[in-house]
C-alpha cells in the first residue's frame, strides 16, 4: 500500500495489490479485555469478526471466533453479580458464625485450635471479599446472533465504563457494516 498524503496531514493508503486487501482485514480495529480474579478475556475486532482469548487461573486456555454477520446490531444490557464476590460472602459468614460458636463454648477458658482456625476463615473471607468487591456488579453487553441466541457478551470488568462503551459502539458499527 502506498500512503498519499492529504493537506491535512491525514494519509489515505490505496492498494496495489489483491494480497493487501487480505492484510488490511488482518489488522485489529480495537481491542478490549476484561478481567476478573480467575479468568481474562481479550477481545480483538476486525472488519468481519471478534476474536476471544480467554485464560483462567492457572493455565486454561480458550480462543473463540465470533462472526459478526451472524449477530444483531442490537444489544440488551445486563448487570450480573459476581458469583466470586457472593462466595467469599458466605465464607466471611460461615467463619464469623463458627467463630462466634466457639468462642461462646469457650465461655472464659482459653479459645480451642477450632476457634482459631474459625477466625482465619473469617479472614480469609474477608480478604477474599475485598479483592473481589469492584466487580461485585458486572455490567454486561449483550450481542444476540439472528437465530436469537446469545452470541457475545462483553463485560465491562478490569476496565473503566467509557473504554467499555466505546468498545461496544465500535462492535455495532462493524456489525452494521
Amino acid at each position: 500500500m502506498a500512503p498519499q498524503h492529504t493537506g491535512s496531514g491525514l494519509e489515505i493508503y490505496t492498494s496495489r495489490h489483491a494480497n493487501d486487501q487480505e492484510a488490511v482485514n488482518t489488522q485489529p480495529i480495537a481491542t478490549y479485555s476484561e478481567r476478573l480474579l480467575e479468568v481474562r478475556r481479550d477481545f480483538t475486532l476486525y472488519n468481519d469478526q471478534v476474536v476471544v482469548q480467554a485464560r483462567w487461573f492457572p493455565n486454561r486456555r480458550f480462543e473463540h471466533v465470533v462472526k459478526l454477520a451472524a449477530l444483531k446490531g442490537e444489544f440488551q444490557e445486563i448487570t450480573i453479580r459476581y458469583r466470586m464476590y457472593r462466595y467469599a460472602g458466605w465464607i466471611m459468614a460461615t467463619g464469623a458464625l463458627a467463630y462466634a460458636a466457639c468462642y461462646y463454648n469457650a465461655q472464659d477458658m482459653v479459645l480451642q485450635a477450632v476457634g482459631y482456625v474459625a477466625l482465619g476463615v473469617t479472614i480469609c473471607g474477608a480478604v477474599f471479599m475485598s479483592l473481589t468487591y469492584p466487580n461485585r456488579r458486572i455490567r454486561f453487553a449483550r450481542f444476540r446472533t439472528q437465530a436469537d441466541r446469545i452470541g457475545l457478551d462483553i463485560g465491562s470488568a478490569g476496565n473503566d465504563i467509557a473504554t467499555f462503551v466505546k468498545f461496544v459502539q465500535q462492535v455495532r458499527r462493524q456489525i452494521y457494516r
